[in-house]
């Protein structure tokens, strides 16, 4: 037994009224099913003898034939069934006997044979159902049918074409179109811009130089810390720190075998400018880094009155003279 499940009440309704030329391209009919036996030039026994519809009704089968619809879409085993209202052309049957394919839109349906892409009907949707076209002097209703799925198919490649540009991490689109030709056939590269690829591409002005310095020695000491070196000195140093004073420029360095050593090493630092030049530092200015900003050398800075200066966040040229 095999079930004709068409989703409309209409359209298997056991009404006496009949439209011979009325298709209704059904998905979820099991079987083609016309209601009107004139269509079948040789009707012959049909092993099938009932069918069961939607509604749970049982109705008779009086036969099955062969029926043409146009020159490129001749239905096989077509069952008569004259107590259906419409002819259902069933979706699971012509994809497997025709070998096509059918594509459904909001306003429109299109059969396309697999292996030349060649469309060999189509169907108009009216209210809640699509409708097989069989006129053949509607030729500019097909025209504006194709025309329209062609530019949904091309509406569909340029968002395909978008896809695989984020997906690629925002590859150039000469390099896409190499990669796939298929989707630049109605599209020409030059068309596309992405705003992102456009700013994440672009170059930051570079920061003027500046050439200001200190009057006085060692009013601003400069620092940084270098490394992780992959080679240790002798003595098992990975780092070095500099301290750099902004108006000689002199620059000290001192060998750190771990960054926690920083504020030891300015110590001794500000004890030999003390006095070895008895003189005494003003500001430091470093970045923000953990090395520098914790809380022993903050209490030695506030023990001898030093001003520390660190730099903004992600602004390394402020600290430029150190950098």
């Amino acid at each position: 037994m095999v079930a004709a499940t068409g989703r409309d009440g209409k359209a298997l309704n056991t009404s006496t009224s009949v439209m011979n030329n009325t298709w209704i391209i059904d998905s979820g009919a099991t079987e083609h099913m016309t209601c009107d036996s004139r269509q079948v030039p040789s009707l012959k026994t049909s092993a099938q003898t009932e069918v069961n519809v939607a509604n749970g009704n049982v109705i008779p089968v009086i036969g099955e034939g062969t029926v043409s619809l146009t020159d490129t879409m001749e239905l096989d085993t077509v069952l008569v069934v004259p107590s259906l209202n419409y002819n259902l052309l069933s979706v699971a049957q012509i994809t497997l006997t025709l070998h096509c394919l059918v594509i459904f839109l909001p306003y429109f349906c299109v059969f396309k044979d697999i292996r030349t892409r060649k469309t060999i009907g189509y169907g108009i949707r009216r209210g809640k159902l699509y409708y097989l076209e069989l006129t053949t002097s509607s030729s500019s209703l097909l025209t504006q049918v194709l025309s329209s799925y062609g530019s949904q198919r091309n509406t569909n490649k340029v968002s395909d074409i978008w896809m695989w540009h984020r997906h690629l991490g925002h590859v150039s689109f000469s390099y896409l179109h190499k990669l796939f030709p298929s989707l630049f056939v109605k599209s020409d590269v030059s068309q596309f811009k992405c705003d992102v690829c456009e700013m994440a591409k672009s170059h930051r002005t570079s920061f003027p130089s500046s050439f200001n310095k200190s009057t006085i020695p060692f009013m601003i000491v400069h620092s940084d810390v270098w490394g992780l070196s992959k080679i240790a000195t002798l003595d098992g140093a990975h780092w070095f720190v500099t301290f750099i004073d902004d108006c000689t420029r002199m620059t000290w360095v001192a060998l750190l075998k771990s960054k926690s050593e920083v504020s030891s090493a300015f110590q001794r630092f500000h004890k030999m400018i003390m006095v070895q030049y008895n003189s005494k530092i003003l500001v430091l200015r470093s970045d923000n880094g953990g090395e520098y900003v914790n809380l022993e050398l903050r209490s030695f800075l506030e023990l001898h009155g030093i001003v520390h200066q660190t730099t903004c966040p992600y602004t390394p040229q402020q600290n430029g003279v150190a950098e």
